[in-house]
């Protein structure tokens, strides 16, 4: 082995630190030089030029490893958390510089005093270890990453002033949602299709919707418009404001359709409904279709597979009405339960600040009679200690209501929440209160508790109610108390265990009662789940022949439902799983293979077969996402008939560029990404992942508002010879702006070039390579080859030979047509200068 001498004795075993530069693995990998460069000390010049290697190479490596002076783009890591690449500032000593935009990706604060005055603002170089001296920074010029661990007092907050958060933009939107629903067998056929619409737009941060939807059951259709609006928020008041056809949400009082303007606290606005908490479970014994109803209001449908089942992110009308939930099977069978809205009401609690609504019933509240004109308002206000209260009132002509909340959290575990009711209907002369009480806690290590109750008085009124003549035994048929329990459990050894529990109590002494109680474990090549779904006291509807329609009978069904069911998985994307359930006197068992083919595919086949009939059917589903859309296709087949189910869903935005697609529905704050004219790009965003376009552009679908944003481009899918100057930007988006996210796209030309001399020898390993204004860009390596990262350009280049004379490389730009080639082989001849 050849020694090199160096000023003094170094571990031969410190590794070798990876330099900026491409070409310089051969200096790296000599003995002695890899510790050299590590230590930054001085080298035998001699010894170098013995290794072919430019003496003029030591003084850029004569210090330790560092970043060349200038901006780069670079990996960002705050804390731990990635953050994506970030044009950062390096001074001629490799120093960081935290610039304005450093700090903005940064989502660190700007300190007020500057190291040093420059001529160009975003290029000023602000004091931050300065104010924050307990800032560590740790530069790696080796993998491009700059790791910062800074004190969580440095951090910037969120602030509604101008300016803080992006604003404005114009853009149209559209949402679809359609399902299809076809069942034939020998007693009839049925057949169900809805389609949810939303149309609107956004211009200088005012979100207008129209949201509306068509049912067709069995030939009985109807159209519904369930609302249309305009929205804004005030930064001033830190309030949104709303006008049209509204749903009320006044955090005191049932959600009322109105036509008139609304107020509340942002905070109310930036937690959207569908994000409640609002959780609807049960167990389908076959394929079925599922309805949830809020204040008479259909807001959502779904076809549901065999099995479990369970709904979140349901786009409610307000937080404090009930939701009616129907199960209908392929028969046509029907199954109903209710959520009370106390059961999410606590998970949504109001934000502090005033309410106020006025405006137009839309409802007939009376027979026969005008709709009243309604005004309500509440505050809510901050007591200290995670504890607050409210109080508003609501009134009519005929009506009035008051109401009052207080919520706390004790021993910073337990919250508890309470809200009580009183009204005034002076039509009847009738007078009664309602009261509701939620309690939510983590009562120890893995356990989770949720309680509720709700009761009211025979002569409380809602305001849509209020005036109306109650017939027969239909003001005993209203409930008097309502219980909810939700508990679970997780334990590695036991697994997990979860139980729901509703119970509602009438006038009248009927009572109904929902159980859903689950429990499941993972075994080392098996999960195991245990499901019991229980109604008593519930009302069902009978179809004894096609023309029974939807006929309701009011009879006590006491039903009973269990699954057992054991699930295996075949790698990562494929399973099978099989299951016995049993309800009432009739047992199925089943199996069924899953399989998740890429990210655009999904499908599941199964068969199951009737124990106490001996009937065998068999069903299949499959989930597409062609980049721009939902599809959901379903099929069974039994003895008795056949089904059919289809969905689509997506949405569409018209802006400045064109139309584009997205697959996910498009929410009040979004945006468009850019990435050149890139097609077929992969773009992580909050939404989910999207693609672009022919165009090169995707739709980012929803955007948190007043919060930051990651958008990411997955640079695996872009074309080999593509890259992106900053592939992550972080977005603050203001409610109600449309943003444009752009990736600038540089087209890279990679070269391995071979050089020989004039005489056809190949240049000697170790050659520096220089390039323009004398800079150093890589070194030769075995065979003449000289690989050069970015060819923009036709150049000439110098190559410093072992012998200290210099020659000369032509190199053209050229073009290269194959996108996908990471690079392209050329040859040159060195002549000498």
């Amino acid at each position: 082995m050849i020694n090199l001498s160096i000023n003094r004795r170094l571990d031969p075993l410190r590794p070798c630190r990876p330099t900026l530069l491409m070409g310089f693995a051969t200096l790296c990998s000599l003995p002695g030089v890899a510790s050299a460069l590590e230590l930054g000390e001085g080298f035998d010049l001699a010894a170098l030029t013995t290794y072919g290697i430019d003496p003029k190479v030591s003084d850029y490596f004569r210090s330790a490893a560092r970043f060349r002076e200038g901006t780069h783009a670079v990996g960002l890591r705050v804390n731990g958390n990635q953050l994506g690449l970030v044009d950062a500032r390096f001074d001629a000593q490799g120093q960081l510089c935290f610039t304005a935009g450093f700090l903005e990706k940064a989502g660190l604060t700007q300190p007020k005093d500057l190291i040093r005055e420059v001529t160009a603002t975003d290029q000023a170089c602000y004091d931050f270890l300065g104010a924050f001296p307990a800032t560590m920074v740790r530069l790696r010029p080796g993998v491009d990453e700059v790791a910062l661990v800074v004190p969580t007092q440095s951090f910037r907050e969120p602030q509604w002033e101008a300016g803080h958060f992006a604003q404005g933009g114009m853009a149209a939107m559209f949402n679809y949602d359609v399902l299809g629903f076809d069942s034939r067998s020998r007693s009839g056929a049925s057949r169900f299709t809805s389609a949810y619409t939303e149309a609107g737009f956004n211009l200088g941060d005012w979100i207008v919707r129209s949201r509306q939807f068509y049912v067709s059951d069995n030939g009985d259709t109807r159209a519904e418009h369930l609302y249309a609006y305009a929205q804004r928020d005030i930064a001033l008041l830190k309030s949104t404001f709303q006008v049209g056809q509204l749903s009320t949400n006044n955090p005191l009082f049932g959600g009322i359709q109105l036509s008139g303007v609304q107020f509340s606290p942002d905070g109310q606005s930036r937690v959207p409904a569908g994000n409640s908490n609002a959780v609807v479970e049960g167990l389908a014994q076959s394929q079925s279709r599922i309805e949830v109803r809020q204040s008479g209001v259909l807001i959502h449908t779904t076809v549901v597979p065999e099995g479990p089942f369970r709904l979140t992110g349901l786009p409610l009308l307000n937080g404090t009405s009930d939701l009616d939930v129907t199960v209908i099977d392929v028969r046509g069978g029907r199954r109903s339960f209710a959520v009370p809205a106390a059961s999410f009401a606590g998970a949504a609690p109001a934000a502090p600040g005033y309410y106020f609504s006025l405006g137009k019933v839309r409802e007939n509240t009376v027979e026969a009679g005008p709709t009243p004109v309604v005004a309500m308002g509440s505050g809510t206000w901050d007591l200290g200690r995670g504890s607050s209260a409210g109080f508003g009132l609501l009134s009519t002509e005929d009506y009035w209501s008051a109401g009052g909340t207080l919520s706390s959290v004790f021993f910073q575990r337990v919250s508890v929440g309470a809200r009580h009711n009183v009204s005034r209907d002076s039509r009847n002369s009738m007078s009664g209160a309602r009261s509701s009480v939620t309690m939510s806690s983590p009562v120890f290590a893995n356990v989770d508790v949720n309680l509720s109750a709700t009761t009211q008085t025979q002569n409380y009124r809602e305001l849509l109610e209020a005036g109306r003549t109650f017939r027969g035994n239909e003001l005993d048929s209203r409930f008097k108390n309502q219980y909810t329990a939700d508990v679970s459990w997780a334990d590695p050894a036991l697994g997990g265990f979860a139980l729901g529990y509703t119970r509602s109590s009438q006038f009248d002494g009927h009572m109904t009662e929902h159980v859903f109680a689950s429990w499941n474990k993972s075994f080392k090549h098996a999960d195991v789940a245990l499901i019991a779904d229980s109604q008593v006291g519930g009302s069902r509807a009978r179809r004894d022949t096609p023309l029974a329609g939807n006929r309701r009978d009011s009879v006590r069904d006491d039903d009973l439902s269990l699954r057992l069911q054991v699930s295996v998985p075949l790698g990562v994307d494929r399973r099978v799983k099989s299951y016995i359930s049993r309800r009432g006197g009739q047992s199925r068992a089943g199996a069924a293979f899953s399989e998740r083919v890429n990210e655009y595919v999904n499908y599941e086949v199964g068969v199951e077969r009737d124990l106490s009939a001996r009937e065998q059917s068999i069903s299949g589903q499959v989930d597409l996402m062609p980049r721009y859309t939902r599809v959901g296709l379903g099929v069974s087949r039994d003895p008795l008939g056949s089904s059919y189910t289809g969905q689509l869903q997506g949405g569409v935005v018209a802006h400045e560029g064109g139309l584009t697609f997205s697959p996910y529905a498009v929410g009040d704050t979004f945006g468009i990404v850019s990435v050149g004219d890139i097609g077929a790009a992969k773009v992580e965003n909050p939404q989910g992942p999207v693609w672009t376009d022919f165009t090169g552009q995707a739709v980012i679908a929803s955007l948190p508002a007043y919060t930051n944003s990651r958008v990411e481009v997955n640079t695996q899918s872009l074309p080999r010879r593509v890259d992106l100057k900053n592939g992550t930007q972080v977005l603050a988006a203001g409610r109600g702006s449309f943003n444009a996210v752009a990736f600038d796209v540089v087209t890279v030309r990679r070269v391995l070039l071979t050089a020989s001399d004039q005489q056809g020898r190949p240049l000697p390993q170790g050659a520096s390579v220089f390039g323009k204004d004398d800079r150093f860009l890589t070194s030769v390596v075995g065979e003449g080859m000289i690989f050069l990262n970015d060819v923009t350009e036709s150049q000439h280049l110098r190559v410093s030979l072992p012998d200290a004379s210099t020659c000369l490389l032509s190199l053209d730009a050229g073009t290269q047509t194959d996108n996908d080639k990471f690079y392209q082989t050329t040859s040159a001849v060195c002549h000498g200068s």
